[in-house]
């Protein structure tokens, strides 16, 4: 798959979610389709988003029961938006992003600045509230998305070697 067109999927599906929460994330699910099906990757595609979903359920479900932030929609653990902006994350690896795979400490500084700018920026379009000063915020979200990431990447690296017909899709 192309990286550009797989990452102006993500990012069209991110701002839809962010920028219209639960009703819109509807509209967002046939951009998932899309990415599935003109992945060439699609074993380590699915793998990753059940992977993705259920830590982000676990890490962004812990944060709002923590009192770390709260979002503009319902839903339990998380809303429905929330959820299918990590599934789109999911697509990133073996694609746009498949350039990290083995460079561990490079996703780790990618997690660290990417993942709490893309929450921040959630902040600031109104989809959701941190409760914690800003700049405590972003701390964590920076040592939590770091660890995320470097793993996220580890694991997409291990994919890649473990599933041939990627091996090929990707020589």
């Amino acid at each position: 798959m192309n990286p550009f067109i797989n990452i102006a999927i993500n990012q069209a599906i991110w701002f839809l979610c962010v920028l219209g929460g639960n009703a819109w994330a509807l509209f967002a699910l046939p951009l998932l389709v899309v990415n599935i099906l003109l992945s060439p990757h699609k074993r380590a595609d699915l793998q990753m988003i059940g992977l993705l979903l259920l830590i982000g359920v676990v890490i962004d479900g812990i944060l709002q029961a923590i009192g770390f932030f709260s979002f503009t929609s319902a839903g339990f653990p998380i809303p429905l938006w929330l959820a299918v902006i990590w599934v789109a994350l999911a697509a990133l690896p073996h694609h746009s992003l498949a350039w990290m795979k083995k460079r561990m400490l490079l996703s780790a500084l990618f997690g660290a600045f990417g993942g709490p700018l893309a929450y921040w920026a959630g902040v600031r379009l109104g989809a959701s509230t941190f409760h914690w000063p800003l700049l405590s915020s972003l701390m964590v979200l920076a040592v939590v998305w770091a660890f995320l990431w470097a793993g996220v990447m580890a694991v997409a690296a291990r994919q890649t070697v473990h599933h041939p017909d990627d091996l090929a899709a990707q020589g």
